[in-house]
């Protein structure tokens, strides 16, 4: 059994679907040290990123996804969930599709969770309901719910889709957070999620995923966000923070063709829900954050075509990262690419990314 965590972005780009060079958002983490796979979003795309992934190196599989957490319900990050389903739950025996009875089939365990905001239950299901999908395999949908949303109800039975267990309704506590809604025994100890509301444009959670005892790795993953300082009480010093940086001033000096002030820039993004480089690089300060990695990259800043190359693309990340880690002051960080990984060993000093090639 490995020891090292590994995190792997299987899509770096922010909305609009997928671009020339990145995928929509998604990641996945080996929390558990055993291939297991938690994932978090699955925009478009995400099912087919484990086909192309580059050879010679650590393979991910679909089939060991299984947990899916959904920072929040937009279309850049939920479109590629069900065709995850679809691939993950082998369909019904022959029988069954010729009227054979299915009661054997609601009786089994959920081969994979979900979990995510108000509306991710309805999101799957009516999905699955609409596009005819059967499978003998089961999902479960669980809601992490605020008082003031409205519970999607699994009773009676026929509401649900065929292939749905029951879910559960996980209401924050009075601090607004969801504590340890879920967890499994790891390499090291038990590893628990907690969850918190982050500012966007409409509702969104940043997750955090951490070992109980010793090592005591903390990944902070954070959905789309203008300010995740909500979250910052369960954040404190993590071994990765993932934060997006959809958009960046870009000086004439890297790039002549680069107009906009950073005033612009930034009052932009804030209007839009996002963050700046220079912002992921203040949050993380705020929470002595041991690594950054900036995420939901902006469709203006394609991913070079060569890590460490020379060209316009590689300038332009160079400088991303440049600022945000001026602003962080702790380290070095990196702006995410389609299969970058993450590497975190149990000794919390040491630190590598895995390049793509």
């Amino acid at each position: 059994m490995a020891k090292n965590l590994r995190v792997t972005f299987l899509g770096s780009s922010s909305g609009g679907g997928p671009s020339e060079s990145r995928n929509c958002s998604s990641l996945v983490a080996d929390v558990l040290c055993d291939g297991t796979l938690w994932m978090v979003d699955a925009g478009e795309g995400t099912l087919r990123q484990f086909s192309l992934q580059p050879q010679g190196r650590y393979q991910l599989r679909v089939n060991n996804v299984k947990k899916i957490f959904v920072t929040h319900m937009h279309a850049d990050h939920t479109l590629g969930i069900i065709t995850i389903l679809r691939n993950l739950l082998l369909p019904p025996p022959q029988d069954l599709n010729s009227g054979g009875s299915s009661d054997f089939l609601s009786r089994r365990p959920a081969k994979i969770e979900l979990y995510g905001p108000a509306g991710l239950r309805s999101f799957v299901r009516t999905i699955l309901k609409m596009t005819h999908t059967k499978t003998a395999d089961r999902y479960v949908v669980h809601e992490l719910l605020t008082s003031q949303d409205t519970v999607t109800p699994c009773d009676p039975p026929e509401l649900r889709h065929d292939s749905e267990n029951v879910g559960k309704d996980i209401v924050c506590d009075s601090d607004g957070f969801w504590r340890s809604f879920t967890s499994a025994p790891g390499k090291f100890s038990e590893v628990e999620v907690d969850a918190a509301p982050i500012m966007h444009r409409d509702p969104c959670l940043g997750y955090v995923i951490r070992e109980v005892s010793a090592p005591r790795r903390k990944l902070v993953l954070l959905g789309d966000t203008s300010d995740p300082s909500p979250i910052s009480p369960l954040a404190v010093s993590p071994s990765l923070l993932v934060h997006e940086a959809t958009d960046a001033y870009i000086p004439t000096s890297v790039d002549s063709k680069a107009k906009r002030s950073a005033e612009v820039v930034k009052a932009k993004a804030l209007s839009r829900g996002h963050s700046t480089p220079v912002m992921a690089g203040e949050f993380a300060r705020s929470i002595g954050a041991r690594r950054l990695v900036l995420n939901h990259i902006g469709g203006r800043f394609p991913a070079p075509r060569y890590q460490n190359g020379r060209d316009i693309r590689s300038a332009v990340m160079r400088e991303i990262e440049r600022q945000a880690s001026e602003a962080w002051g702790l380290g070095q960080a990196r702006a995410a690419w389609d299969y970058m990984q993450v590497s975190i060993p149990p000794e919390e000093h040491d630190f590598s990314t895995i390049p793509n090639s």
